[in-house]
């Protein structure tokens, strides 16, 4: 809790199994087939995926299984999804800006995001040395505090299927005010969700395993919070709002 995370663990016995077969309907070779595929021809496949998972409603399904400690985590029950779950499918030995978004926090990339909250869900392939990281109490610092530069990345370009996934075209590096040398792994056991504040800095999911890493994530805001005509009104990988209503 002193770096706003939560572990919930209300998941439905079915849940992850589910979400897992919906990935394996598409990544449904051995991983090794995976591992040299050109990296657009990989991401194509992790957006069939990530299609699959929204159009099956992931991000809602997750919610309703762990309602009791999102309403107390946002002493409210009053709160508003994002409407598109990212899938996150890193495979090993890949450089990892390929595979994995950096350390950042919500504000970065999104006017109006400090009030936002992360949930996300290790589903598959996730240890404790390939899992997201983050910086301890790192919610605490001020925007203000962190100096970051922007340049494009070499591997995703605006309105890609990269873009799509939530990879950034111009992502932004810490340069100063955090000290990333004190990441921490965040460690969710199996049919849990980790929440915690936008504001926390996070990211780093390098995968030194064998296998690929799936993981899933979204955010969620309190109704009250969101302001429509300051944030992000659509979300362009779904083309929906960006935030919806829970189904």
């Amino acid at each position: 809790m002193n770096s706003s995370i939560v572990i919930a663990n209300h998941h439905d016995k079915n849940l992850l199994p589910n979400l897992i077969n919906i990935i394996e309907k598409t990544f449904d070779k051995k991983d090794s087939f995976y591992f040299d595929l050109p990296n657009e021809e990989y991401r194509m496949l992790m957006i069939e995926a990530q299609k699959n998972l929204n159009d099956h409603c992931a991000a809602s399904l997750i919610c309703k299984n762990i309602l009791p400690e999102l309403e107390n985590y946002l002493e409210t029950s009053k709160f508003l999804i994002q409407s598109n779950v990212y899938l996150r499918a890193s495979r090993p030995s890949k450089d990892p800006k390929s595979e994995s978004i950096g350390f950042h926090r919500e504000t970065f990339y999104g006017e109006n995001m400090e009030k936002a909250v992360n949930v996300w869900t290790p589903l598959k392939g996730v240890s404790k040395t390939n899992t997201l990281r983050y910086i301890p109490e790192s919610h605490l610092i001020p925007d203000s505090d962190i100096l970051t530069s922007k340049k494009e990345d070499p591997y995703t370009q605006r309105f890609s299927d990269g873009h799509k996934l939530g990879f950034q075209y111009a992502p932004k590096t810490i340069i100063s005010g955090v000290d990333l040398n004190d990441d921490k792994p965040m460690i969710v056991d199996n049919h849990s969700s980790a929440i915690f504040s936008g504001n926390l800095i996070h990211g780093g999911a390098i995968n030194n395993s064998d296998s690929i890493r799936f993981s899933i994530d979204f955010r969620i805001i309190r109704s009250g919070d969101y302001n429509k005509y300051q944030s992000k009104q659509s979300h362009f990988s779904s083309g929906k709002p960006y935030f919806i209503e829970m189904n």
